[in-house]
């Protein structure tokens, strides 16, 4: 609530010819993110698990934008087969990826485990996305200054107290669902780095970043809004945000010119379309490199036919 406004919604500019992809984009600041695209002639394809909402979500942004180019497809990141058929049925309809907002994720829920065995909190929020954006690349690459915006949280400096150990990190014994939520978010922006580094190398001009939203009054807190008690349901009225205020810096990272006029690549933004601070341990760069490791294993161990990331 003490930010600035660096980024609002109509300094978004005219996206006409642009497609974008929004994980989670049927509710919450992924389908203010939606809305907003479309109402600047975005192509904006609603990435998300339940048909229902995210039809009825692509009915609405139709109804209020008057764009007709907005889509359901479905896609649930507790399955890498899933995020395996969603890519290959994107590819067969669409040649280009303008914007892809890894936006979907879920926070500090009880222990549970995907259908490949993934903790739930590190599998949705870092592996699934991970996954989708390796086999979402042919297309990335060959749009001509495409972007990334992984959606990562402030929660990453828990990291600092716990690291990440891939040994333990999808058992239930020790589980805490506040640190595992900090080492998925911090994977978030590790992730981000790497990716950049990788496709710098690789001499491909894709604009990768990540974003804190702020803390957002949205269903992302449903695990842990039941254990509040008064007082601190009041402190959280007065000092978080509207999804509406929370979409500004992953649209600012998603939209704004000065991404590339900047070269902003392998940042991480806060509200409202800011640079921000990271603890040490993402600023790591052996980190990163295990944590992609780490991926690129998962990856090969759960997905029958997998060869690995083309960077």
């Amino acid at each position: 609530m003490f930010w600035s406004k660096s980024y609002s919604f109509n300094k978004i500019p005219d996206l006409s010819g642009k497609l974008a992809v929004i994980t989670g984009s049927n509710t919450g600041i992924g389908k203010v993110c939606a809305l907003e695209m479309a109402r600047k002639n975005c192509h904006v394809v609603i990435a998300s698990r339940t048909e229902s909402k995210g039809l009825a979500a692509v009915d609405e942004i139709k109804q209020v934008t008057g764009n007709d180019k907005v889509e359901f497809m479905q896609l649930n990141l507790l399955s890498l087969q899933s995020v395996k058929r969603f890519a290959e049925a994107f590819k067969a309809k669409h040649d280009r990826l303008d914007i892809l907002m890894n936006n979907a994720g879920v926070m500090m829920c009880p222990f549970g485990l995907s259908e490949d065995g993934l903790e739930t909190q590190f599998g949705t929020n870092h592996i699934a996305h991970y996954y989708l954006t390796i086999l979402l690349l042919p297309v990335i690459e060959k749009t001509p200054k495409a972007r990334i915006v992984n959606v990562s949280s402030a929660g990453h400096a828990f990291s600092m107290l716990s690291g990440i150990d891939y040994d333990t990190i999808n058992e239930e014994k020790g589980y805490s669902k506040v640190f595992q939520y900090g080492k998925s978010k911090a994977a978030n922006i590790l992730f981000t780095r790497e990716l950049s580094r990788r496709l710098e190398e690789k001499g491909v001009d894709v604009y990768v970043n990540c974003n804190h939203p702020g803390v957002v009054r949205s269903e992302l807190t449903r695990h842990i809004i039941n254990q509040k008690s008064i007082l601190e349901s009041i402190y959280d009225a007065a000092m978080t945000i509207t999804t509406e205020d929370g979409a500004l810096a992953q649209l600012y990272l998603a939209t704004s010119p000065e991404v590339e006029s900047k070269k902003i690549k392998g940042q991480y933004y806060v509200p409202y379309g800011k640079p921000g601070w990271t603890v040490p341990f993402v600023k790591s760069e052996k980190n990163a490199k295990d944590l992609w490791d780490y991926s690129e294993k998962i990856l090969k161990e759960k997905v029958p036919g997998y060869d690995g990331a083309p960077l």
